[in-house]
């Protein structure tokens, strides 16, 4: 009978040994922040990346980098795109950014909420419309969990009408009905003097 180093055996079988369930954590979802504010953009990455699950790994003040980064690697899983950035528009990245990476989630990231530019967003591939507003554990959730994304609309061939900067208001849509009657009335009254 040979003798083992452990002083068994060898022509015994070796008894199996439990080994500890192995957790593993999901991999960070990895997002790309796009706003021409510098301190909000390192303040939201460093916001993000403390709650845990996310890497902000790359940050853009403008579209324009954006897409020349999306052009020469592969995307995110998520990109955090403001709407207004000066002279440039994050609405009008929308489309581009789905040509270039389809998986990639686009979520519009805005202090301003306009109906017919989420509208936009969402027909030209944007995942949803988040103001800034909201809590940043609501962020957070909305990063992590594409389940909850709004459904997806078709992207239609005709871009829907959404002018850069918003035209003015009517006049009558300034003040109240009844000012704008009083206005009316006086107005006609200082006719007739």
């Amino acid at each position: 009978m040979e003798q083992s180093i452990c002083g068994k055996s060898s022509s015994q079988p070796a008894a199996p040994v439990a080994s500890e369930p192995v957790q593993t954590t999901p991999p960070a979802v990895r997002v790309w922040l796009v706003d021409d504010n510098e301190c909000l953009r390192q303040t939201i990455a460093e916001v993000l990346t403390q709650v845990g699950g996310i890497e902000c790994s790359r940050h853009f003040s403008s579209p324009d980098a954006l897409l020349s980064a999306l052009a020469s690697k592969p995307g995110p899983d998520v990109i955090l795109l403001d709407v207004q950035m000066g002279r440039h528009n994050g609405l009008d990245a929308v489309r581009p950014i789905k040509s270039l990476t389809r998986s990639t989630r686009v979520l519009m990231f805005t202090s301003c909420f306009d109906h017919a530019m989420r509208e936009r967003a969402l027909g030209d591939g944007a995942s949803d419309y988040i103001l800034k507003s909201k809590p940043l554990e609501y962020l957070a959730g909305r990063i992590r969990n594409p389940a909850d994304d709004p459904p997806t609309r078709p992207m239609s061939r005709r871009r829907a009408s959404c002018p850069k900067a918003a035209a003015p208001p009517r006049a009558s849509t300034l003040f109240p009905v009844r000012f704008s009657r009083l206005l009316r009335g006086t107005l006609r009254v200082f006719r007739l003097l």
